[in-house]
């Protein structure tokens, strides 16, 4: 777990109280120094959250260390409470673009179930999807060591980041453009030292906004009111 410590170690030094916390069925959001999101990662399992109903006595900071669980429910906290205490910044807009100029006639590999997958398999000259419980043809998540070095642009989604396979995806991946994209991604440029090329996270503008969105049961990304999307670029790469 480099990768999480390093994203730990980044945000060290703030000691921002945690204002507010929503838990909704598809998204977390959290509001200390700034306000970060998450997915709530779903899970079979009957797993209590850690001190539910008092996440609000600790720092922002504490609540990062959360990141480091198995629990999934613990590390989307975790995760969330990182994106409330990182800076947001970057170019505004949807990463879409880049990937759709990108990918015509590529080789490309998605991790996540994203809703332009039909799009870039009209254009691409292959797509393999990933998923941990695979339908059609669809493949295992194991299957990343075989496809991911083979391919030219892998989409990963920041989820990755809960379930902690994000760093492997990412070392696989070297052979091409690493796009780390959705809401849960960290707009941090610790994800750059790990091979990522490009982070495409959001930033809530609006902290109001998206928890009603959030509380209400909004799913889709680009539904969620208070909320745009941010891009960050490593150095020598521009959309």
């Amino acid at each position: 777990m480099e990768l999480e410590k390093k994203l730990i170690a980044s945000i060290e030094g703030y000691d921002n109280l945690v204002k507010n916390v929503c838990i909704g069925i598809t998204w977390t959001a959290i509001e200390s120094r700034f306000a970060g999101l998450s997915h709530t990662y779903q899970t079979t399992e009957k797993t209590d959250i850690a001190n539910a109903g008092d996440l609000t006595s600790f720092t922002a900071a504490e609540l990062a260390k959360r990141i480091l669980s198995w629990k999934p429910l613990d590390a989307s906290i975790g995760v969330a409470a990182i994106n409330s205490l990182v800076e947001s910044s970057g170019e505004k807009g949807n990463v879409k673009d880049f990937i759709m100029d990108k990918v015509r006639g590529k080789v490309v590999t998605m991790v996540g179930r994203f809703p332009f997958y039909n799009e870039i398999a009209a254009i691409a000259r292959k797509l393999y999807l990933l998923e941990i419980n695979p339908i059609g043809e669809e493949l295992p998540a194991f299957a990343c060591e075989e496809v991911i070095p083979k391919s030219d642009m892998n989409l990963i989604t920041g989820t990755a980041l809960i379930n902690h396979s994000l760093q492997r995806l990412l070392e696989l991946g070297q052979n091409g453009y690493n796009i780390v994209l959705g809401p849960t991604t960290p707009l941090s440029p610790v994800l750059f030292d790990f091979g990522a090329d490009i982070v495409a996270g959001a930033k809530i503008t609006d902290y109001k906004a998206a928890s009603k969105s959030i509380m209400q049961g909004v799913r889709r990304a680009k539904k969620l009111q208070g909320v745009e999307p941010l891009c960050l670029f490593r150095k020598g790469i521009k959309i």
